[in-house]
């Protein structure tokens, strides 16, 4: 007996690339804000200007948020590097 398997779409892939480092937290708010809402282009201006304002919303939330875990993160490895005696590297961290 054959089975067939399920076809799956995976949907759009956006590659954005940087130089010298990594995306801010700026980029990475505004990729999930544009994931999590989606603005029709032929749904009414009213309606429209909402999601746009919902998004908005969104956005600056995951912002706030993502920021605040960079803080966390960091705070984490200043304190197991001095934990660990490395001053140094904590002192690295703390200056970024």
């Amino acid at each position: 007996m054959l089975i067939e398997a399920p076809q799956m779409e995976i949907g759009n892939i956006i590659v954005t690339t940087t130089a010298d480092g990594g995306h801010d937290p700026a980029f990475w708010a505004q990729s999930a804000a544009d994931r999590i809402v989606s603005v029709g282009s032929s749904c009414h201006p009213a309606i429209a200007q909402q999601a746009q304002a919902f998004k908005e919303a969104v956005r600056a939330t995951a912002l706030h948020c993502i920021q605040e875990a960079i803080k966390s993160d960091r705070t984490t490895l200043i304190a197991e590097f001095e934990r660990q005696g490395h001053k140094d590297m904590a002192d690295i961290i703390r200056s970024l």
